[in-house]
């Protein structure tokens, strides 16, 4: 687990390793995806070009990064640049990871599942 990873980040990985099935891979952390950008996936399977955004601040007061305008307005460019370069990418809140981490789990299997079909 990479050594700045939040703890939102963190909480998910550990329920990706927990209801995972099977031999599927563990995700990278901090996939650099646009390079010479320095845009990032919290977590990316790149063989599968599949990102997972964990969005943090999204319930909270005031403005954080990502829910001010300058921050919705860098997630929205960096998720077209993620989709034009043909990545698929999935955005969870912390919300998701606590009150369905078994469907957020399985949304992203499915995905891996596809793109392992002949």
């Amino acid at each position: 687990m990479s050594q700045n990873a939040s703890s939102r980040e963190q909480h998910f990985l550990r329920l990706w390793k927990m209801c995972r099935s099977g031999t599927l891979p563990d995700p990278v952390q901090q996939h650099v995806f646009a390079p010479p950008r320095k845009y990032r996936f919290d977590f990316a399977w790149p063989d599968h070009r599949i990102g997972v955004e964990i969005q943090g601040g999204t319930f909270s007061r005031g403005k954080s990064g990502h829910t001010s305008g300058i921050g919705i307005q860098r997630d929205c460019e960096k998720g077209n640049i993620a989709v034009l370069k043909g990545w698929r990418l999935l955005k969870y809140t912390t919300k998701d990871l606590q009150e369905r981490p078994v469907q957020v789990v399985d949304e992203i299997l499915s995905l891996l599942e596809i793109t392992d079909a002949p």
